[in-house]
């Protein structure tokens, strides 16, 4: 790997992951910790996580312009681009963590709270409510841990670069040129 390539995965890695921790921070100031926000701080996050991933593009792209006029195959953009994911993904895992321990300690408990009294007041049918309230119960013990709960927004983090970074590798690939 080259030091153009490294410098373009730390630079743009740390810009996606602080673009992430920005946001979300941000919203988590905007919108408070109140139940009644819950639904639009999951439409505000996940537009965050979306919006911040166009560093795996910028970084794809500023790889691409380092090496001209040597072309970019796909393989070398796609590992471009799942390094600035991995990166951002390990740096939204520990806010996460932080987050879930320092910053917001029962947001869990919380949330786990708002979305059973969702399901309460549905108007599905009772056997329908019991098994979402079952299903409920076996995702609470998953997410109750904070590790767990912030290797999942890890792998939320890191998916969503994976797509961007395969969509971007295809679009941003320098064809050989054959004499």
């Amino acid at each position: 790997m080259t030091g153009s390539n490294m410098y373009s995965i730390i630079r743009f890695g740390s810009l996606y992951g602080l673009a992430l921790v920005i946001g979300f921070y941000a919203s988590h100031l905007a919108l408070g910790t109140t139940p009644d926000n819950f639904t639009l701080g999951e439409i505000v996050g996940y537009s965050v996580m979306f919006i911040s991933s166009l560093a795996v593009i910028m970084g794809i792209k500023d790889y691409k312009q380092k090496r001209f006029p040597a072309p970019l195959g796909f393989m070398g953009a796609l590992g471009v681009g799942l390094g600035i994911s991995l990166i951002a993904a390990h740096i939204f895992a520990l806010y996460n963590w932080f987050y879930l321990v320092f910053i917001n300690p029962t947001f869990t408990a919380s949330y786990i709270r708002y979305s059973e009294q969702k399901i309460i007041s549905s108007a599905l049918e009772p056997m329908v409510i019991e098994q979402q309230l079952a299903e409920l119960a076996d995702y609470a013990d998953l997410v109750s841990n904070n590790f767990t709960q912030s290797m999942v927004m890890f792998a939320t983090v890191f998916v969503i670069g994976l797509l961007f970074s395969l969509v971007s590798a295809l679009a941003l690939r320098t064809h050989r040129k054959f004499p």
